[in-house]
């Protein structure tokens, strides 16, 4: 039986894309460097700085990109980032039907904490994991066993919520509930090729299913549904 929602959070539940967007140009720019070309930087959100920096340039060490880049963010992304339509509604609906909620991500933990408390929202949280919080962060499925441990659950009784391929591969491994969600960097075929338990639209559409099927073993084939925008 599902006892809890974990989020992936960038293109899932948040949307941060201009502030990461333009703290990549600003970033490359001091470091006199070309900027890469956006759909490069959007390809790599989701794996961590660490991992995404080799992949958009070797001109620099994450580390030194790292010392321009999060100072600029941390400053930006308070005033840029929304969350994503249905979001609210959803954390709402969850808690109120007893379930724990959670988020695993390959942002800052702290830098995530303050963005959801920002929007009004840290409160539902009671499992909160970045990268740091593991020594292997997404696709692997650490994140999640991790995020079962704080809540004291199974990774049977999870679902994760996601829109890339780290996601869905990081809630596979783990034995958990794939649900995929095409708000994000991802596009809905790519999403569909990867075999998650559903793909669904929107967040309505994300609370509307895991609400009605609670008891439901996970499936093994993708499924499409669309969103329902019942407030």
């Amino acid at each position: 039986m599902l006892k809890a929602v974990i989020f992936d959070l960038d293109g899932t539940l948040i949307d941060s894309t201009e502030p990461i967007l333009s703290g990549y140009e600003y970033t490359f720019a001091q470091l006199d460097l070309p900027v890469p070309d956006r759909q490069a930087v959007l390809d790599t959100i989701g794996a961590p700085l660490e991992v995404q920096v080799p992949m958009l340039t070797t001109a620099c060490t994450a580390e030194e990109f790292s010392s321009i880049y999060r100072p600029y963010y941390n400053e930006h992304a308070p005033g840029l980032t929304v969350l994503l339509p249905g979001a609210k509604e959803a954390l709402d609906a969850f808690a109120e039907a007893g379930l724990k909620i959670g988020f695993a991500t390959s942002k800052k933990r702290e830098v995530s904490e303050m963005l959801l408390e920002h929007l009004g929202v840290l409160h539902h949280f009671e499992s909160c994991v970045g990268p740091y919080e593991v020594e292997n962060p997404k696709p692997h499925p650490e994140p999640l066993y991790v995020s079962a441990k704080n809540l004291n659950l199974t990774v049977e009784e999870l679902a994760f919520v996601g829109d890339m391929h780290f996601d869905i591969h990081c809630a596979q491994a783990a034995g958990v509930r794939a649900i995929a969600v095409a708000t994000g960097y991802l596009s809905r075929e790519k999403l569909e090729a990867l075999n998650a338990e559903v793909v669904l639209d929107d967040l309505y559409a994300v609370r509307d299913y895991l609400l009605m099927h609670r008891d439901a073993a996970p499936q093994t084939e993708s499924v499409t549904s669309g969103g329902s925008h019942a407030q």
